[in-house]
């Protein structure tokens, strides 16, 4: 039921999350808020936290549980060591806190970029081009990071072609 999902305190849901994933000891009400929130069972879950962490004891490789401790570095580990099919309720919960961002702030800056990048073009483009800058500005550590490494190649294309037609098309899918 979507109205009951928004009428939750999403908050105390995310915290919930957290102290399983990230605290070796766990309240029960975070188990019961996580297993009504995301309809797992409770006890499948506290069972795999146990379980993780009794084989993360037992193997002698940390995931400290000081301030590099992490959702992603829970997950990553679980990756590595094989247990992500095994525990997979635990899993999913590491998983689901390492992508929930943590504020909106990139969501709003890449709105306000794309005003800027509206307010400077005006209406002299289609909107397919639009969309294609505004994945750029978006995605602008991606972009500058390919731009750095394949310069040259992109260069080379643009000298290779012949008219202005032919510049964007299929030419940069690898």
């Amino acid at each position: 039921n979507s109205n009951w999902r928004f009428d939750v305190d999403d908050q105390s849901v995310l915290c919930a999350l957290g102290d399983i994933v990230l605290n070796e000891s766990t309240a029960a009400t975070s188990y019961d808020k996580v297993a009504e929130y995301y309809d797992v069972d409770r006890d499948i879950l506290e069972a795999e936290k146990k379980s993780f962490v009794n084989f993360r004891e037992q193997s002698k490789q940390t995931i400290t549980l000081d301030s590099g401790h992490s959702a992603t570095n829970v997950a990553k580990y679980m990756y590595a060591n094989d247990q992500h099919d095994i525990l997979c309720t635990y899993y999913k919960c590491a998983c689901i806190l390492a992508t929930i961002p943590a504020t909106s702030c990139s969501a709003e800056r890449a709105f306000s970029g794309l005003r800027r990048l509206k307010t400077y073009l005006r209406n002299t483009m289609g909107q397919g081009r639009l969309n294609n800058l505004a994945i750029l500005n978006i995605e602008r550590g991606f972009t500058n990071r390919v731009m750095q490494e394949q310069m040259d190649d992109i260069i080379n294309i643009f000298r290779r072609r012949r008219g202005r037609k032919s510049y964007f098309h299929n030419s940069f899918i690898a």
